[in-house]
């Protein structure tokens, strides 16, 4: 998209001998201000995804722009317009750099809310070993016959694993293979309608 310019005339006058005045005319053309748009402060509920960054992400400046997201500890995208899953609330910062190296900042916030459900206890659910290695097991302590989602998320929102149960009875315990994740922290959210449960996972 095009961007307005501001003009600047400067109009020089000097005296050369014997023929009168001279007039010399310049015109520059300076961009506006670059500024970023990280959007407007967003509510959502758990599991649901969200759309970062104003429309447009960045004005003025000069084209092309580069755009740098973080989450205030990690990059957690380089599109203007990221599709984000937060676990929890998170503050996102977007840093726009222009062409001629110039730089323009903007936050939003995403509030996660959880209305309506409560936490599975542990005498319902737990989740072991953590730290783990290459196994995550989740063991239900009664039966949990509503379907259940239970999904793994890096530390910038990207769903690594997903899955659905019809029913997890008592005593029985489901598996998850993470040996292919690299180390680091994971977070990882059990929901069904009722209650939900959220866990940082340490993989080793």
């Amino acid at each position: 998209m095009k961007k307005l310019l501001s003009s600047l005339t400067i109009v020089l006058f000097g005296l050369v001998p014997m023929r009168g005045q001279t007039t010399i005319i310049f015109s520059a053309k300076q961009a506006y201000k670059l500024e970023a748009n990280a959007g407007s402060n967003t509510d959502i509920t758990s599991g649901e995804s969200v759309t970062l960054g104003g429309n447009p992400a960045a004005t003025g400046g000069t084209e092309p722009y580069s755009y740098s997201w973080s989450n205030g500890s990690n990059s957690v995208s380089t599109e203007a317009n990221p599709l984000l899953t937060p676990v929890e609330t998170t503050t996102y910062t977007l840093l726009v750099t222009d062409n001629a190296t110039c730089t323009a900042a903007s936050n939003s916030t995403i509030n996660i809310g959880v209305l309506g459900i409560n936490d599975f206890t542990e005498d319902e659910l737990k989740v072991y070993p953590n730290p783990t290695t290459n196994k995550l097991f989740i063991q239900s302590n009664t039966d949990i016959n509503s379907d259940l989602s239970i999904t793994i998320y890096d530390n910038t929102g990207r769903i690594l694993y997903s899955q659905k149960l019809e029913d997890l009875l008592a005593n029985s315990i489901h598996e998850i293979d993470i040996s292919a994740f690299t180390h680091g922290i994971y977070i990882l959210q059990i929901n069904n309608s009722k209650s939900i449960t959220i866990k940082k996972i340490i993989k080793q």
